[in-house]
C-alpha cells in the first residue's frame, strides 16, 4: 500500500470532518486502517475524533496511543493526548507525556509550557503553576495566546493568595 493512497484516505476524512460527517470521516480512517494497521495519522485522527465529537475517551485513549507507538515523533498526537489525559485526571501519565513532547519537532513550547501550568495549577502547586505560565508566554508569538497565559497567571495568583484566608 503507498503512503499517497493512506494519505488521500486521511484527507478525504478530513473534509468529511469539515463539513460535519463524522461517521463518514469515521468508516475512511477505518478504511485506512484496514490496509495499514500502523498508520498513525489515522489512529490520530480517530484519536481526535473520538476524544472531542464521539466522546469516547476509552477509543480516544487506544487511538491516540497507537499513532504515539508507531510514529513517535508525529507531533499531532502528543496535543490531542495532553488534553485527553487533562480531562481524565491522569496527572503522572500527563507529566511524562508533557516532559517527552518538550522534545518532539513541531510541538510549541509555548503549549506545553502551558499546560505544565495547568497541570501545576490543578493540582494545588501555585508558585510552580506560575513559573511554567512564564515560561509558556516567553515561547508565545500569539498576541491572543499570551493574554490567555496572561490570564492563567492571574488566575493562579488568585488561587495562590486565597490559600492565606
Amino acid at each position: 500500500m503507498t503512503v499517497r493512497v493512506l494519505q488521500q484516505y486521511v484527507l478525504d476524512a478530513e473534509k468529511a470532518f469539515e463539513r460535519q460527517e463524522w461517521l463518514e470521516g469515521k468508516d475512511l480512517l477505518h478504511e485506512a486502517l484496514e490496509m495499514e494497521p500502523v498508520y498513525a495519522k489515522a489512529h490520530n485522527h480517530l484519536g481526535w475524533l473520538y476524544l472531542y465529537y464521539m466522546v469516547d475517551f476509552k477509543l480516544a485513549e487506544m487511538h491516540l496511543k497507537l499513532a504515539l507507538k508507531y510514529a513517535p515523533e508525529y507531533h499531532a498526537p502528543y496535543l490531542h493526548m495532553t488534553q485527553l489525559l487533562f480531562d481524565m485526571g491522569k496527572w503522572p501519565e500527563l507529566e511524562q507525556l508533557l516532559n517527552k513532547a518538550m522534545h518532539i519537532a513541531g510541538v510549541q513550547k509555548s503549549f506545553i509550557y502551558n499546560d505544565m501550568g495547568r497541570l501545576y495549577e490543578v493540582q494545588g502547586e501555585y508558585g510552580k503553576a506560575i513559573n511554567h505560565y512564564k515560561l509558556a508566554a516567553r515561547h508565545a508569538l500569539d498576541t491572543k495566546e499570551i493574554e490567555g497565559i496572561r490570564a492563567n497567571i492571574k488566575r493562579a495568583r488568585k488561587k495562590r493568595w486565597m490559600l492565606f484566608w
